[in-house]
């Protein structure tokens, strides 16, 4: 018995168990010179979007079957919003996954971008802007925080825990970053990314 469970455990692929639904989605950071400068690429978010509407966001959307990695994913989903070409986008390397407590695995890859004729998915895209890269690394982020707490509906079997009485149990909290810039405010994900990217940036220029 032993050995066939050994055997059958060898063989699979362990999966991740989480509570709650996580989507996997990919984007990217796109880099872009701009006047002999460097800058990063935003998109916002179309107003007919059913989910984040108007939102600032780094191109990207969810993995596909056909994407054999997340990379591929941010790279695909980069060429079809702004509407260039792929092999106008150059992989410069990835950046950490976030696992978000809103229930995102979400991979980030910098590229650089050789061109900057877009021809943007009107049904994704509302607008597209740039920032300057050197303006966001002298920028602190505004900091704020959220909370995450457990809270038990009606069908909990209070009945088989003796004692349990707590209505809601705050677990965790977490940071959300802020970047404003002119009229626009960078936040949530894109936010995390950024700060990411950022921060990987300085420690990559000091080494």
């Amino acid at each position: 018995m032993d050995r066939e469970l050994m055997k059958f455990l060898s063989n699979r692929e362990p999966q991740v168990t989480t509570d709650i639904d996580v989507i996997t989605a990919a984007v990217a950071v796109p880099l872009l010179e701009v006047d002999g400068e460097d800058h990063i690429v935003f998109t916002v978010r179309s107003h007919q979007l059913r989910r984040q509407p108007g939102e600032i966001s780094f191109p990207g959307g969810h993995c596909e079957s056909t994407d054999k990695t997340g990379a591929d994913a941010a790279i695909r989903e980069c060429s079809e919003e702004l509407g260039i070409a792929i092999e106008q986008i150059e992989l410069l390397g990835p950046l950490d996954c976030l696992v978000s407590a809103i229930g995102v695995k979400l991979h980030a890859v910098v590229v650089r971008l050789h061109t900057s004729e877009f021809n943007p998915n009107n049904a994704e895209v509302g607008e597209i802007f740039t920032v300057p890269l050197s303006y966001l690394l002298k920028m602190e982020p505004t900091v704020g925080h959220l909370d995450i707490g457990t809270k038990p509906l009606r069908d909990f079997p209070f009945d088989l825990l003796e004692g349990y009485q707590i209505d809601w149990k705050i677990r965790q909290n977490y940071s959300v970053y802020f970047y404003p810039y002119k009229t626009y405010t960078i936040w949530g994900l894109t936010g995390r990314v950024l700060k990411n990217f950022l921060d990987l940036y300085r420690q990559g220029n000091t080494i």
